[in-house]
């Protein structure tokens, strides 16, 4: 059964804590209810997990779930920069900025509900 929009913002909701701050399909996960670095990934592990579904394997991570290009990712690390010396290295060493896509829940629910209809296909897909 296919979960639906409702389902996935009382999961959010209950995961984050979240009671009186309205939560919709275009809800962003980091910039407006906080989900970042790990806490996002734990978020994902424990949706997909709830929902009885897989968004990551081992050889593509969630490139192919979420449309992610090379060098882009969910979420922010929680690491701490303060005057930018990792940025700079990178930098120097030709190392692009990884850009970070927010996720908003309704592409979440898109994601959850497309891997239930593949679910048990084994369909695989190109790495990004």
């Amino acid at each position: 059964m296919e979960p639906t929009l409702s389902q996935v913002i009382d999961f959010i909701r209950e995961f984050t804590g979240h009671r009186r701050i309205p939560i919709h399909e275009h809800s962003w996960l980091e910039a407006d209810l906080g989900v970042t670095g790990d806490e996002g990934v734990d978020l994902l592990e424990e949706i997909a997990q709830a929902f009885d579904v897989q968004l990551y394997t081992e050889e593509e991570g969630y490139c192919n779930t979420f449309s992610l290009g090379e060098n882009q990712y969910l979420f922010h690390g929680e690491g701490l920069d303060l005057f930018g010396i990792f940025r700079f290295i990178n930098w120097l060493r030709g190392i692009p900025e990884p850009v970070v896509r927010d996720l908003p829940v309704g592409q979440l629910h898109r994601a959850l509900v497309e891997a239930t209809r593949h679910k048990g296909k084994g369909s695989k897909n190109a790495a990004c």
